[in-house]
């Protein structure tokens, strides 16, 4: 059986894996919107879809994370974990 301690120490892991690569396609994007100003529509729309998603990600996983500290809950419950995004 799997100790409560390495659950949360797994469930941590996976939480900050989900911030850096939401952080990590949100940063990419926007500096690719700077670099390249002379990108078409389309492709600039891409971009900004992906990081109002990545962004919309990122406040789900934070309301998660507020809930469960505001509930005593453990870090992030991990049926939840997997719908993020």
């Amino acid at each position: 059986m799997i100790s409560r301690a390495t659950m949360l120490l797994c469930k941590t892991e996976m939480v900050g894996h989900e911030f850096v690569n939401s952080l990590a396609s949100v940063r990419s994007l926007s500096e690719l919107l700077v670099d390249y100003p002379g990108l078409n529509a389309c492709d600039r729309t891409q971009c900004l879809n992906i990081i109002r998603e990545e962004t919309e990600r990122l406040i789900r996983l934070m309301e998660q994370l507020n809930l469960a500290s505001n509930t005593g809950g453990s870090l992030c419950p991990p049926d939840n974990l997997t719908t993020i995004g």
